[in-house]
């Protein structure tokens, strides 16, 4: 796979990402101003397992792999002379 179609690859993480990120804020701010809870305690650790699922995406939207990958790959793209979005 060359340097142009990881790029593409990892944009296309990143946004899944992001995506999954802003439908867990909102199913968990709907939980949050909607539920009547017939078992708090169920809906309590409902609410807490979503938000360490939010905190777990935004360390990997923030943190880890796809964004570092994609400014590598940028930098090898532009050491090599290759543009990222050639077809090279």
């Amino acid at each position: 796979m060359d340097i142009a179609e990881r790029l593409a690859q990892v944009g296309e993480e990143i946004q899944h990402v992001e995506n999954d990120l802003r439908d867990r804020r909102f199913i968990l701010t709907a939980f949050w101003r909607h539920l009547r809870p017939a078992n708090p305690a169920v809906v309590g650790d409902r609410m807490r397992a979503m938000e360490q699922g939010i905190k777990g995406l935004e360390r990997r939207v923030v943190v880890d792999q796809p964004r570092n990958e994609q400014q590598e790959l940028l930098v090898q793209a532009s050491s090599a002379g290759e543009r990222p979005d050639s077809n090279n």
